[in-house]
């Protein structure tokens, strides 16, 4: 019999059926996407819990508007370590979940916030990126020494060839970002923060993921092209 030709019976049809209920499609990232924390702090938390939500801020931020802050003290932390201080997670919805999903099939090249801090010395970022379980996960260390009180872009291209890649944790690009569920951003506690009683600062915004140039002029395009295709509104004169 031609495959085509073979008929499931109703008992296959129907366990079929169960597998589609009992298996939700995977969520996908909206891309491009931009979090400037327009209106509150968007769920982004500070601690892993989910339980401590970031400062909002109504003005004060690169362009003037709102941001995102939160503040810590190092006075227990060693210098040399890393901290967290920015996280989205998806259980509590951080950002209405845009940024979750597998960043390799909806195309994101590029993440990217604008951060400052109130502290006495530069101090260098990191961002990770991790599965929904939080492990393993891709950390990118970046380069730059951020002076203190002026807002600064990073940068992470999403790419296997990306220098600032630290560690896949065991793992590797592919295998972490077909399944982001955890977007982290953090610094790496110089001396002269670590060890010393001062409550610092820290400011996020317009924290973004974009595609590649040609996917997105194809989204553009496209949105114009439906656009096009609507129909005019009649204007009623009075």
């Amino acid at each position: 019999m031609n495959i085509r030709e073979h008929k499931r019976s109703p008992m296959v049809l129907a366990a079929v059926a169960v597998i589609q209920v009992l298996s939700p499609a995977s969520p996908a990232a909206v891309v491009p996407f931009t979090e400037d924390f327009t209106a509150n702090s968007a769920n982004w938390v500070f601690d892993s819990a989910g339980t401590m939500p970031l400062t909002w801020n109504a003005s004060g931020g690169p362009d003037g508007g709102s941001y995102a802050s939160t503040t810590f003290n190092f006075v227990s932390t060693t210098p040399g370590t890393d901290k967290v201080l920015f996280r989205a997670l998806p259980e509590i919805g951080s950002s209405g979940g845009a940024f979750f999903g597998n960043w390799i099939g909806d195309g994101v090249t590029e993440f990217s916030a604008m951060i400052r801090h109130d502290a006495d010395v530069p101090v260098t970022f990191f961002a990770r990126f991790a599965d929904p379980a939080r492990f393993p996960g891709a950390f990118a260390r970046l380069p730059e020494l951020i002076p203190a009180d002026t807002w600064t872009l990073i940068t992470v291209p999403i790419d296997p060839g990306n220098p600032q890649w630290e560690t896949f944790e065991g793992s590797n690009f592919n295998a972490v970002f077909d399944n982001i569920g955890v977007v982290q951003i953090g610094i790496g506690v110089p001396a002269g923060v670590g060890n010393v009683d001062q409550t610092i600062t820290f400011g996020l915004d317009k924290v973004s993921i974009v595609p590649e140039p040609a996917t997105g002029l194809l989204l553009a395009i496209g949105a114009l092209a439906a656009a096009r295709r609507s129909p005019a509104r009649r204007i009623a004169r009075p």
